[in-house]
């Protein structure tokens, strides 16, 4: 009974990876065909919480630690946002969009959904990787983020994610990104949540992917 319940959970994690790599790859090909964009564009919001509702279903071990994780984790990035949104402090000064939908104190909820994915499938990608130590895989996660920010940014930029005063993005916003990373990361350590192998891995690298085609197509304007 117990190995047939494995090869279940084995082939549901199957298909929630088959799901992420091609949800992004159809994506990918909206955002560079222009006529599609704006179609796209739109889709966004239900992007994320698609992603988003793969990491809680897939998630096959102690659903209150998740649950504890997600709530934490939700919060800690919702308000950093707020914070750094009307002080400028944080990440530098900058104002959400309205691609990323519904904003509460001028930022969209999906910020918080989208901290959640991100530190959830690194912490889970560095657990692939058995790097044991917390410490060392909060900062390898951190350095893994604040790359993923420097091609996500001018997409997201376009993209009317987000808009940065003077229309430059500064040093300070990478800095903070570490920073806020390597927390919410070793929040995710401290819970001991099961690794849900391949999920978190694919997540990433598929994000990661996305983002870094439209950044090329964004500097050598390929597609208009």
């Amino acid at each position: 009974m117990e190995r047939q319940n494995d090869q279940y959970d084995l082939k549901v994690k199957k298909i929630a990876v088959a799901v992420i790599i091609i949800f992004h790859l159809v994506g990918l090909i909206g955002f560079i065909v222009p006529s599609a964009q704006p179609y796209f564009i739109k889709l966004i919001p239900f992007h994320l919480l698609l992603m988003f509702a793969i990491i809680v279903f897939a998630y096959n071990a102690d659903v209150k630690r998740l649950l504890l994780f997600v709530s934490g984790v939700f919060l800690c990035g919702f308000l950093v946002e707020v914070l750094g949104v009307h002080t400028g402090k944080i990440f530098g000064s900058y104002y959400y969009g309205d691609t990323l939908g519904y904003k509460v104190f001028a930022v969209p909820l999906l910020m918080g959904v989208n901290w959640v994915i991100l530190i959830f499938s690194v912490g889970q990608m560095m657990k692939s990787f058995k790097i044991r130590n917390s410490i060392l895989a909060s900062l390898c996660g951190a350095v893994s983020l604040v790359v993923f920010d420097y091609f996500l940014e001018p997409v997201a930029i376009k993209f009317d994610y987000w808009q940065w005063d003077w229309h430059q993005i500064p040093i300070q916003n990478y800095v903070a990104w570490f920073v806020v990373s390597i927390i919410l990361l070793k929040f995710y350590y401290a819970l001991g949540l099961k690794q849900q192998k391949y999920i978190g891995t694919a997540m990433f690298l598929s994000q990661l992917f996305f983002f870094v085609v439209l950044y090329m197509t964004t500097r050598t304007n390929i597609f208009a």
